[in-house]
């Protein structure tokens, strides 16, 4: 069965992190990385991220519409649906992200989630595999994936081989800590399989970070 493509949008430092040392909200990337996520995200029906990730920013990206480095920036109309996934019960009305002119589904493997006073505009269970819960968002429309986050999240996507295609932005910075793509594991199964990338773009941005979009080469098992 078809399931939605899978693009990983990340921006990372020079030495591959993705936050900062302390943890929390992290803001990596300029303007100019953020007009490409921009345009990333209105080529998406959904973004997924997890539920780690919306408690430390409490919000998601919205949409701009063309007008992007004015400083009055307009929001679009159309937004893609962004997903949490996790088993978290502890969602505030309070965050912003609850306040967002956006549609919002969640993905969990609580059986019981819907007990729960969540949010969202639709619950969904996650069953057997990722494989498996993307072939049913397939089924209801959902053709397109933008993955954001966080690490644990996109180890797992990597572990079933379901990402397509990789848009990252190396801002030059050099943070340590922790925070890698992916977490650190010295038996980590995602290397047990063959995978081959090729560029489709590489942009220099003005504030000398670098964006490189990926695409994965088919049939390398």
């Amino acid at each position: 069965m078809k399931r939605p493509k899978i693009i990983l949008v990340i921006a990372s430092s020079l030495d591959g992190r993705i936050a900062f040392p302390q943890g929390g909200e992290s803001h990596l990337g300029s303007e100019y990385d953020k007009e490409l996520l921009n345009k990333s995200l209105a080529e998406v029906d959904a973004t997924l991220f997890g539920s780690g990730t919306l408690k430390e920013h409490q919000s998601t990206y919205l949409i701009k519409k063309k007008s992007f480095f004015k400083k009055n920036k307009t929001i679009s109309e159309n937004q893609p649906i962004s997903i949490v996934t996790g088993n978290s019960k502890n969602y505030s009305k309070s965050w912003r992200y609850f306040k967002q002119p956006i549609k919002r589904w969640l993905i969990s493997s609580d059986i019981n989630i819907n007990d729960s006073k969540v949010n969202f505009d639709k619950t969904f269970f996650y069953e057997k595999s990722w494989l498996h819960t993307l072939n049913n968002l397939n089924k209801i429309g959902i053709k397109r994936i933008a993955l954001l986050g966080g690490a644990k999240l996109i180890e797992s996507f990597f572990k079933e081989d379901l990402i397509d295609e990789i848009k990252v932005t190396i801002c030059p910075k050099i943070i340590g800590g922790k925070y890698t793509w992916i977490p650190f594991n010295e038996k980590h199964k995602i290397f047990n399989f063959k995978n081959k990338w090729e560029i489709k773009m590489v942009k220099v941005l003005k504030t000398s970070e670098i964006f490189i979009h990926y695409k994965k080469i088919k049939n390398n098992k």
